[in-house]
């Protein structure tokens, strides 16, 4: 690959196809450019070798084994992705506003579906199997998603809750996260849930599970997610959407069939906790009278 005029996701692409075949140290600054993007294009190359426990040259070396004549030039795709980041969801709604409303809501629709179909057609039931194993191994879950990925993230623990009480947001109480992350546990397991441009959350997260021994299950819009480098299996979903933001639709089906597919592995007691917390519920006055 010819380094000039290459894109972010070019880059990115070309760093993990690479990554078996470099030299460990090298192996350690290429996974850091993949893991911490946002850092590469922000703080300066003494800084980023500092981080990622290597030598300034080593970022050098790295630059001309991807096919980039320096350093600058191996930076200039995260530099750009960084400068442009706002600018595709404001192209977007602009785009939206002159095309008219006419259509819009049909074809929102018409993508989730595609999106929902792409998703049963990329996540085997051996991923499934794989992603429910670790879970079911780990005496604690801990589910991380930011931002668009709240969402889905708080109703993989709200679902989950119904039949195991083990399972908690990461972040959830609005500012612990470090905290959280410190006192991670080897017989834990993580959910992480992320898409393209990645929360800066993300990043520790899958840095203190990596330092602690903790398998994260990755639900991600692609193999090359940051998340999904370290992740023992991961389940793809597709974000596109006619609007100016990407859809979590399909991320969100992924959870409900993750959760009901793990609890029909749990058996009866499982089902048996579900009446269990719903009656429970009732009891509380959670529901309105009909």
């Amino acid at each position: 690959m010819d380094g000039r005029d290459a894109g972010f996701e070019e880059v990115q692409g070309r760093i993990l196809a690479d990554l078996p075949d470099l030299s460990s140290e090298l192996r350690k600054a290429a996974r850091f450019l993949v893991d911490h993007p946002d850092e590469v294009a922000l703080v300066s190359m003494r800084v980023l070798a500092s981080r990622s426990e290597v030598t300034p040259t080593t970022f050098v070396r790295l630059a001309r084994r991807l096919g980039f004549g320096d350093w600058a030039a191996l930076r200039k795709p995260f530099e750009d992705r960084l400068r442009s980041g706002n600018a595709p969801f404001a192209a977007k709604a602009d785009a939206l506003v002159k095309r008219g409303a006419e259509a819009i809501f049909a074809e929102s629709l018409r993508t989730i579906s595609a999106n929902l179909a792409a998703a049963e057609a990329v996540n085997g039931g051996d991923e499934i199997a794989r992603a429910c194993a670790i879970l079911e191994r780990a005496q604690r879950i801990r589910v991380a998603g930011f931002r668009s990925c709240r969402a889905p993230a708080h109703a993989l623990v709200y679902l989950c809750r119904m039949f195991r009480r083990d399972i908690t947001l990461l972040g959830g109480d609005g500012g612990a996260l470090e905290a959280e992350l410190a006192a991670l546990s080897k017989r834990e397991a993580i959910v992480a849930i992320g898409f393209s441009p990645y929360s800066r959350e993300l990043g520790p997260v899958v840095e203190a599970a990596r330092r602690h021994g903790v398998p994260i299950v990755a639900i991600a819009d692609s193999m090359a997610a940051p998340v999904a480098r370290h992740a023992e299996v991961t389940l793809r979903f597709s974000t596109d959407s006619p609007s100016f933001f990407p859809s979590v639709a399909a991320a969100m089906a992924i959870v409900e069939a993750l959760a009901a597919t793990m609890l029909a592995r749990s058996g009866p007691a499982a089902a048996e906790r579900v009446r269990e917390t719903e009656l429970e519920l009732q009891a509380f006055g959670a529901y309105l009278a009909e």
